[in-house]
């Protein structure tokens, strides 16, 4: 059997050569010393090495870090290890989705409907009585609409009496000429 330039971290901590074929080499480099020893203090060599060769290759690398994970909760809390974590991450979730369900309750109190912001107009004018684009616009713009509902108006209340309104609009748009048949 070949030996490889640079042992495992596992054949170097077994000072042991590693082989081409160690089972070890591929998931605890000599780069990750530390990671092999909390995995082999809390679950042995031995029992390592089992549990690798059980694993299909394809889940081997994943198996590997989550022992890995395992060993350095389990160093650092004794007696609970990572179900310390996984209690404290389902607590912060249970209160996070409590926080969410206030929220949206507080928004459904106010009858708050998200709904889609209009489009800003394409032409600006600041509100300043002073400004005369402002004026201008005004003057421009809302006699139009309000002829066209007062016509309305006028035709809907014609109609209720019985009589018909007919308009003739001028070139300017502002001169009307009604008459009434019946």
């Amino acid at each position: 059997m070949e030996t490889t330039p640079t042992p495992c971290a596992a054949c170097k901590h077994l000072r042991r050569r590693c082989t081409q074929n160690c089972v070890f080499a591929p998931y605890f480099p000599a780069s990750k010393q530390d990671k092999y020893l909390a995995v082999h203090k809390v679950f042995g060599a031995s029992h390592v090495a089992t549990y690798i060769n059980d694993i299909h290759p394809s889940q081997r690398e994943y198996a590997m870090d989550s022992l890995a994970f395992e060993a350095q909760a389990r160093i650092q809390d004794p007696v609970h290890g990572c179900s310390r974590l996984i209690h404290n991450l389902q607590c912060r979730l249970k209160y996070l989705q409590d926080q969410l369900r206030i929220a949206k309750n507080e928004l459904a109190s106010y009858n708050i409907v998200p709904t889609q912001v209009p489009p800003p107009p394409t032409t600006t004018y600041q509100q300043n009585p002073y400004n005369p684009n402002y004026v201008t616009h005004l003057t421009r713009r809302e006699p139009q609409g309000f002829e066209l509902m007062q016509q309305t108006l006028e035709r809907q209340t014609q109609q209720s009496h019985g009589a018909m309104i007919v308009c003739d609009k001028k070139d300017t748009g502002k001169d009307t000429k009604q008459r009434e048949h019946q």
